[in-house]
């Protein structure tokens, strides 16, 4: 609505003195000439708003001016919920949360601006953990698209072993854990949104159920996950310049270290691991190459030597 697009330029010209009106219409979604028709309807209504020429030049409003409302739409809202930049790109909405934070900045004068600005250059938040950047999950977007509107979703989805199945899911919540995103089902069920492979929103009605507590729900499957036993006992030995890292990247499946041990003509470390398997030992060794080599299970060697030999097969 044109009231609507009026009280943002307002909010994003109070946000940003001497913006020019290309910059305008890219965040309003709308052509330079209806920024320009619009400029003219706030003079029109008495809005203090002016153009000035030159290198400098842009559209502004007098300093004294302010709006204090806000007026967020639902997008905006759902980016400020997110907060943080990359986690709201991830949904679809770092742009709906950038133009967020500028029409409050806007709203809130020269005091609030110099505030937010002053923090962003003093504190970074990066959500993601060591050595690992951000999962793609394309699917994302329609996921939580599903979640607003109410609605089941089909999903193709392939679990920490490799097997797809398809599901019908009645999708209730999202939640990023140390900058990977998990769906929470209403049964409730936890699925790593990076494994969703295809997603199609149904027209049917998700049967959330009524007073669903999205972070008492996440307490219970978290705890649920961090108490499950792991099955398979893995032994290794690490060579001495590389245990700590190894100890670092291990962390969570580390169960005992007793500092040295002979390898292979010099001293190494004994490291004691649990996995959930086979293939999820591997996955998480294979990384340390050579510097570590486990001693038993026979089946962790075997598959570790077959994934050796594939890597050099594919590099020969």
């Amino acid at each position: 609505m044109r009231g609507d697009r009026l009280l943002s330029l307002v909010l994003l010209l109070q946000a940003r003195p001497g913006a020019v009106a290309p910059e305008l219409a890219e965040r309003l979604g709308v052509s330079v000439r209806t920024v320009l028709r619009d400029v003219e309807a706030l003079s029109g209504a008495g809005i203090p708003v002016y153009t000035e020429r030159g290198r400098k030049g842009g559209i502004r409003l007098l300093d004294t001016y302010r709006a204090g409302l806000a007026h967020l739409s639902r997008a905006e809202g759902a980016g400020l919920a997110v907060g943080q930049a990359r986690l709201a790109g991830d949904l679809g909405l770092g742009d709906a949360l950038d133009t967020a934070l500028e029409k409050l900045t806007g709203a809130g004068g020269g005091a609030l601006r110099g505030g937010l600005t002053e923090g962003r250059s003093h504190v970074l938040v990066d959500v993601d953990p060591w050595m690992r950047s951000g999962e793609p999950v394309p699917h994302l977007p329609a996921l939580h698209e599903a979640l607003l509107q109410g609605r089941r979703i089909e999903v193709v989805y392939r679990d920490s072993e490799g097997s797809r199945t398809r599901r019908r899911l009645d999708p209730a919540g999202l939640v990023a854990k140390a900058g990977v995103w998990y769906l929470v089902t209403a049964e409730p069920v936890l699925l790593r949104v990076a494994r969703v492979e295809a997603c199609t929103v149904l027209p049917d009605e998700a049967a959330r159920p009524d007073g669903f507590d999205l972070a008492a729900t996440w307490a219970t499957l978290r705890s649920a996950v961090e108490s499950r036993p792991r099955e398979l006992r893995v032994v290794a030995l690490v060579e001495p310049a590389a245990a700590p890292l190894a100890r670092r990247v291990l962390a969570r499946h580390l169960t005992a270290s007793d500092g040295s041990r002979h390898l292979t003509g010099s001293e190494g470390e004994r490291l004691e691991l649990s996995f959930n398997g086979v293939d999820h030992a591997v996955g998480s060794l294979l990384g340390l190459g050579a510097r570590l080599e486990v001693i038993e299970p026979a089946a962790v060697r075997a598959a570790l030597r077959e994934a050796a030999l594939a890597v050099a097969a594919r590099y020969a």
